[in-house]
């Protein structure tokens, strides 16, 4: 018995059988559930173990990305067919009407991970539903397992090539590359985010770009910042700024309330476009984030970084909202920044 059918039997001991509502949306009993789950809704591609990518909620994009790149290696190592599932599975960046043809917002950015759609995989004889817990073997930053990473994003991810090309003709334009110094400066919903990376003050930004400048290695300065007020500072301090025209605000709500049209899906346009733009550049000032550690696995590790370490927020929701204002206010003798 081969390994594909060794899997099956061994899954199929507590399978229950599911169906599909009439709108083609996965039951919600899926949606919460924390354990690996094979179902057959049909007799198609009986020779195929489909592996269905889900993820409730989620993340910024790539912190989706991240999640898609762990789940393809699974997919591998159990020799299964892995496909993306973010229509029934949905997350911040869901439109509700479609987008280029598609609601699954998977398909916005990235072309399909496998050849077969979400309506073939649906009626197919073997569907394997992926867990919502994250494994001691799983990676949770792209460092910790680049190499194998890297393997699957080769394999498997190739982004929309529309998105190439705006990215490219601002590179172009601007004349990004080895003497483009790039920041990403994280803020909004970093301050105060239980368990994530602290991040810079406006001192440690400015006090590094300057020293780098100084060098006279860099001409050009591109800065990615979701937060209008650091916009701002670094737009009337530094003459020479580079930056695309994306979303910003100060106010948090409006990531995910706006007005602008399609702007779920523009999020994560321009956060992708800005991503493919760090990585022609020559060095990058930045706290960790999934968008600068993104920006090395499209650079193939070209991309040079200097982090901004300030440890990590609080994991009690309390302290949490107040760490990075205390820090930011105490001097360093008093275990300020």
């Amino acid at each position: 018995m081969n390994l594909k059918l060794l899997i099956v039997k061994y899954l199929l001991k507590s399978r229950k059988v599911s169906y599909l509502n009439k709108r083609n949306i996965i039951f919600y009993k899926y949606l919460d559930s924390p354990k690996f789950k094979i179902e057959s809704f049909g007799k198609n591609n009986k020779s195929k173990i489909f592996y269905v990518i889900k993820r409730i909620k989620g993340g910024g994009l790539f912190s989706n990305l991240l999640y898609v790149l762990n789940h393809l290696l699974i997919a591998d190592r159990l020799h299964m067919t892995p496909v993306v599932d973010m229509k029934n599975f949905s997350n911040l960046y869901n439109e509700k009407k479609k987008i280029n043809g598609t609601l699954n917002s998977w398909l916005y950015y990235f072309e399909p991970v496998s050849k077969y759609t979400l309506d073939e995989v649906y009626k197919s004889k073997f569907v394997v539903f992926s867990s919502e817990e994250i494994f001691k073997t799983q990676s949770v930053s792209y460092k910790k397992n680049y190499k194998n990473l890297q393997i699957v994003f080769k394999k498997y991810i190739k982004i929309k090539k529309e998105f190439l090309i705006q990215a490219d003709k601002f590179i172009k334009k601007n004349n990004i590359g080895k003497h483009t110094l790039s920041v990403h400066w994280r803020g909004t919903d970093h301050k105060v985010l239980p368990g994530h990376p602290l991040p810079p003050t406006k001192k440690q930004i400015i006090s590094r770009i300057e020293k780098q400048i100084l060098s006279k290695r860099y001409k050009n300065l591109f800065l990615v910042t979701e937060q209008k007020e650091y916009f701002l500072i670094l737009k009337n301090k530094f003459k020479n700024l580079k930056y695309l025209n994306s979303f910003r605000s100060d106010v948090l709500k409006d990531f995910s309330d706006n007005k602008r049209k399609f702007h779920k899906y523009k999020l994560g346009q321009e956060s992708l476009i800005e991503a493919l733009i760090l990585a022609k550049t020559k060095l990058l000032i930045c706290s960790r984030s999934n968008i600068s550690e993104a920006a090395v696995l499209f650079s193939k590790k070209k991309l040079r970084v200097i982090e901004i370490k300030n440890g990590y927020n609080s994991q009690r929701i309390f302290y949490s909202l107040i760490k990075w204002k205390i820090k930011n206010f105490l001097p360093k003798f008093l275990g300020g920044f």
